[in-house]
């Protein structure tokens, strides 16, 4: 007897694109909001740039400060570029 596994069970394609839109805005907002807070950071005080982003010792909490704002960046391009890919077009 194999147990059947469902997934998102009632759930249609309209709630899945309004989840997944939801997001993808999430991820870019959030994603610039950490590169422009580092960005200031770079431009007040350069030195905290080597140091760790946060005090958690585990990666990926870790890493440097400088590298946590191109990923942000990374992020947000990636978020921003889905969000417009996916979000309804008016018209069409």
């Amino acid at each position: 007897m194999r147990a059947k596994v469902v997934v998102f069970e009632g759930v249609t394609s309209m709630k899945r694109a309004i989840v997944l839109e939801a997001l993808m805005l999430t991820a870019f907002v959030y994603g610039l909001f950490v590169w422009i807070y580092i960005s200031l950071i770079s431009l007040t005080h350069p030195e905290w740039l080597p140091m760790p982003f946060s005090h958690i010792d585990i990666r990926p909490f870790n890493w440097r400060a400088d590298v946590v704002a191109m990923v942000a960046f990374a992020v947000s391009a990636l978020g921003f570029f889905l969000w417009q890919v996916i979000r309804p077009k008016p018209g069409i």
